[in-house]
């Protein structure tokens, strides 16, 4: 009997935990994210405009490594201060600071800090069926790259990302393979430019 009254204390308190404290509890708990990722941009009328693949690698500290690798090589790396974009066929980086506006660097949500996600995004439950939750995050701030993030968690492991911005473009990235909280790998959120490449820095 005890323990039936125990249970019926502790279920107020569950029942109050709104997406908000959902989602950052999911974030709280990844550490580090690595393995692929499909990503598909939709123009707004709804044609497939182009697909690329690639792999990633992210870790607390606003740390991430994005490397487009098909159909045009891109790589973007940071080490947390500051952001690497590096073309090969151009033969080209940029050199910037890393802006810790979270809708200005959506890679942010899962290598930054989880509470301010809150700040930066108003969070909503979007969909849910057994272990599998969506949430809309729509930022708070003012010129974002986008108007709404859709992010998907399959029990506690991220599966996808949904962008939209104001013209109805869509942005969809799926995870693939993904190990959670491993350990970094080394040098990863370094980068240094080949010999010959330009290298641009912006303030």
């Amino acid at each position: 009997m005890r323990l039936f009254w125990i249970i019926a204390l502790l279920l107020p308190s569950l029942a109050l935990a709104g997406p908000t404290e959902d989602l950052l509890a999911r974030l709280g708990g990844l550490h580090s994210l690595a393995g692929g990722f499909q990503q598909t941009v939709v123009g707004e009328g709804g044609e497939r405009a182009r697909d690329s693949t690639g792999t990633m690698e992210v870790a607390r500290g606003n740390r991430f490594y994005w490397h487009t690798e098909r159909p045009y090589e891109q790589l973007a790396v940071s080490d947390g201060r500051q952001v690497w974009v590096y073309d090969p066929d151009l033969e080209q980086v940029v050199v910037r600071p890393l802006t810790q506006d979270l809708g200005q660097t959506p890679a942010l949500l899962f290598g930054g800090d989880p509470q301010a996600v809150s700040k930066a995004f108003s969070i909503s439950e979007q969909s849910r069926e057994g272990d599998r939750v969506t949430y809309r995050l729509k930022p708070k701030g003012g010129d974002p790259l986008f108007d709404t993030l859709d992010v998907t968690f399959d029990g506690d492991e991220p599966r996808s990302m949904r962008l939209e911005d104001a013209l109805g473009q869509k942005t969809i990235i799926d995870f693939r393979d993904l190990t959670l909280n491993g350990e970094p790998t080394p040098g990863r959120f370094q980068f240094q430019p080949p010999e010959g490449t330009d290298v641009i820095r912006q303030q």
